[in-house]
């Protein structure tokens, strides 16, 4: 965030004045007439103060010649933007305050305030280049493959009132030119000074974002985030890392975030991780020094499974085959290794490849709105099965609305991050209810297809359990005479502290040393602290999702079933996907088998689900026209493309349009069934009426399609001409403040489709009588 420069008194009342988008290659005097003219005089003939900041792209024709002129120009347009947005957000208090584009790549920055500090105006310089160059680097990596280099220059209009402003503003325009083009024009000298000051009195702090599990709604990681002193130019971290970048001190400034993130994550939460960011060239530093990190986790009582290094791909490595030694080394002492920015063309599939990460970070770009962005969906989905192929977890970043988050629970995502599961905080914290409900919400709808709803606690068998004191060497014989058991609980109270699995011990006993370290200490030494266990009325399925997004040394451990906090029970994963691959094949049998969509079974008890919740619905009934007629002209192989085409329509306009807990359904032949919210029915059946009349054409030969209709048998056995497919909707709204039978239903549903099918062309109709399920005094009045 930029300070305040210049010990200005602002004067609000003046506001800013915006960028006017003026033409190239005028000088400053011709670029000041009209309000801005008078603005500047009247300001310089109070005696105030008066700078000029110039901001331009180093090489700017060079980028014209290698990239083309369009790119180049492109990338000079979002400099002009970017300055002018900082400029807006940042300056706006200012007396004086202007952004005038001089030419393509040359910006430039009037500045006006009441006291003069030369220093002060090169600090302003200085610091609006590191958030414009900041912010332009994303366009700037995306047209040309690099990062910008933006230089700049600064200097005092040293008017002698108002008759010498003209030729004053010339030479401060010349200085600040000068400057900009020689090589200087790229230093953060004030921003460097406060830099160095920050360095060494360690004022850099840490913040922390959770992690969040979207399978348990549980946190399962913290990242820390590093941030400058409040209220300077470097608080931002991106302000703060381009300073220390251009300075050659990156790794001297990542060395005090870690021990400030460390410091702080100390008293955590029992099992929980922590991401720590790491730019790729400080593993490759001289300075390096192996063990460096372990030093600090012994310090603050931390272990090196308990940290996720995430790195970043936005900076080139020039030496790979050192950087992936030094990330074997880490990942050997047992750090896990994320991969941040995926989605954005940083972190392509092939260095992830390399890498073999534990954990891909999504980035936000590809997580914003991808509730209603098909495209979308489809990448992450990509992503998502080659993240499994690779033994790897994604996290998604960016979550900002509950429809997102539905969305990537749905899709199946691991781990989710963004506002909407909690901000950054001074101290690791717990998400807040509405987010826990959200998760469930959003579980329960992406378990709807393979449901299995009965409580872990009907799977439980009796645990074997050995107290905390217990020493090793006990739970070896224990093990060695039941060689059918393969873990055991490690209780104190009745409580679960740990679990044991006898591979891990076997392993463990028959290394070097092994028998002599162990055997004789009690069996903390050696358990896992970290046990998964759930309450004994968690449904199957949320058990499963939380038992498969555990590390993958751990994910086939059973999971511990409690009763209030105290062992009861204990399952294992085999038989929890025993159970539900037995409840898919069930629900498998209610699927209708050309579109997979549910079928009847599945629709009614989603209506009845409804209905007991009280829980007003729009129910949609669609189906095609002349679908009969078509199917005998063009045969069952094009019939079947007609009915996949419409499930297709059908189900992209409720993700655009609808709610994350929308149902569609499958009854049979041509006609399907929606579920959703009175006030997302109108978008969703325009969207499905205009879908199906753009593509339906596409079905029949040229010939048809030019003449308009087909000849072939009607239902009666009649010969005849038959138009071409149309779609027709009934909607019909359901209150279930009372209860509604499936007759009901289906006899209002008919009567409505009938009188949609009575309208030419694709069309719906919504009944326009009371809802069913309405209380007697409420219902409505017929309308017409």
């Amino acid at each position: 965030m930029l300070r305040t420069p210049m010990q200005f008194s602002p004067r609000l009342e003046q506001g800013f004045i915006p960028e006017a988008g003026m033409p190239r290659g005028r000088h400053v005097p011709e670029l000041l007439r009209g309000p801005r003219r008078e603005l500047v005089a009247g300001h310089v003939g109070r005696g105030g103060f008066l700078g000029l900041v110039l901001l331009q792209i180093h090489d700017f024709s060079l980028l014209r010649r290698v990239f083309r002129p369009e790119v180049a120009e492109a990338l000079a347009e979002s400099l002009a933007g970017e300055v002018d947005q900082v400029a807006r957000e940042r300056l706006s208090g200012f007396p004086v305050c202007f952004v005038e584009t001089l030419e393509p790549s040359r910006v430039l920055v009037v500045l006006g305030g009441q006291a003069a500090v030369p220093e002060e105006l090169e600090r302003t310089a200085a610091a609006l280049r590191l958030e414009a160059r900041s912010r332009l680097r994303e366009a700037s990596v995306r047209l040309t493959g690099q990062d910008p280099e933006i230089r700049c220059g600064a200097a005092q209009v040293l008017a002698q009132g108002v008759a010498g402003l003209d030729v004053a503003l010339i030479a401060a325009l010349a200085e600040a030119s000068r400057q900009a083009g020689h090589a200087g024009g790229k230093t953060v000298a004030p921003a460097l000074r406060e830099f160095r000051e920050i360095l060494e009195l360690g004022r850099v702090r840490a913040v922390y974002q959770p992690i969040v599990n979207l399978r348990s709604g549980s946190v399962f990681a913290w990242e820390a985030l590093a941030r400058g002193p409040a209220g300077t130019t470097l608080a931002s971290p991106a302000m703060l890392f381009d300073v220390a970048e251009e300075a050659g001190a990156i790794f001297a400034l990542e060395k005090v975030c870690r021990e400030a993130a460390i410091r702080g994550f100390a008293p955590r939460e029992q099992g929980a991780k922590l991401f720590c960011n790491v730019h790729p060239r400080t593993l490759l530093d001289p300075a390096f020094t192996p063990g460096e990190t372990r030093r600090l986790l012994d310090k603050y009582g931390m272990e090196p499974r308990e940290v996720v290094l995430e790195i970043t791909e936005r900076h080139s490595v020039k030496d790979f085959n050192l950087f992936h030694r030094t990330l074997a080394h880490y990942r050997d002492a047992g750090y896990g290794v994320a991969v941040d920015d995926v989605g954005t063309g940083y972190s392509g599939l092939v260095s992830i490849a390399e890498i073999q990460p534990d954990f891909m970070k999504i980035d936000m770009s590809l997580v914003r709105g991808i509730d209603t962005n098909p495209v979308k969906r489809a990448l992450l989905e990509t992503l998502l099965t080659f993240a499994d192929k690779v033994g790897c977890r994604m996290v998604a970043e960016g979550i900002e609305t509950e429809a997102e988050l539905a969305c990537l629970i749905r899709l199946g995502v691991h781990f989710g991050q963004g506002y909407f599961l909690g901000r950054p905080a001074d101290a690791p914290s717990q998400p807040g209810e509405a987010c826990r409900l959200a998760i469930t919400r959003g579980a329960s709808q992406a378990a709807d297809g393979s449901k299995c709803s009965l409580p872990i606690n009907d799977l439980a068998e009796r645990p074997h359990q050995v107290p905390l004191a217990a020493t090793v060497g006990e739970v070896k014989q224990f093990f060695d005479g039941n060689e059918d058991i393969h873990a055991v609980a490690v209780v104190e109270a009745g409580r679960p502290e740990g679990l044991i699995m006898s591979h891990h011990l076997d392993r463990l006993l028959s290394s070097q040393y092994g028998l002599a370290l162990f055997l004789r200490r009690d069996v903390s030494r050696i358990m896992d602290c970290s046990p998964l266990a759930v309450e004994w009325d968690t449904p199957v399925e949320v058990a499963a999702q939380a038992a498969m997004a555990r590390d993958r040394d751990k994910l086939y451990d059973p999971i511990l079933v409690t009763c209030r906090g105290r062992l009861s029970g204990m399952v294992s994963v085999q038989k929890i996907l025993d159970t539900l691959a037995c409840v898919q094949v069930e629900m498998a049998k209610g699927a209708n088998p050309l579109t997979g969509l549910p079928g009847n079974v599945a629709i009614e008890r989603e209506i009845a689900r409804r209905a007991e919740s009280a829980r007003p619905t729009s129910f949609i009934y669609a189906d095609l026209d002349n679908f009969k007629v078509f199917n005998d002209v063009y045969g069952f192989q094009d019939g079947d493309k007609a009915i996949l085409m419409t499930a297709r329509i059908l189900g992209e306009a409720l993700a655009a349009h609808g709610g994350p807990d929308d149902f569609v359904g499958h009854v049979g032949g041509d006609d399907f069934v929606l579920l959703c919210q009175a006030d997302s029915v109108d978008p969703v059946c325009e969207a499905v009426v205009r879908a199906f009349a753009a593509a339906s054409p596409a079905l029949y030969s040229a010939e048809d399609r030019e003449r308009g209709y087909i000849e072939g048998q009607g239902r009666d056995g009649r010969e005849g001409r038959f138009d071409l497919l149309t779609i027709s909707i009934g909607v019909i709204d359901c209150a279930f403040a009372v209860p509604v039978t499936m007759d009901e239903l289906g006899l209002r549903a008919a009567a409505v489709k009938k009188y949609a099918k009575s309208r030419p062309g694709n069309s719906f109709v919504r009944d326009r009588r009371a809802p069913l399920g309405l209380v007697e005094e409420e219902a409505r009045p017929a309308r017409a």
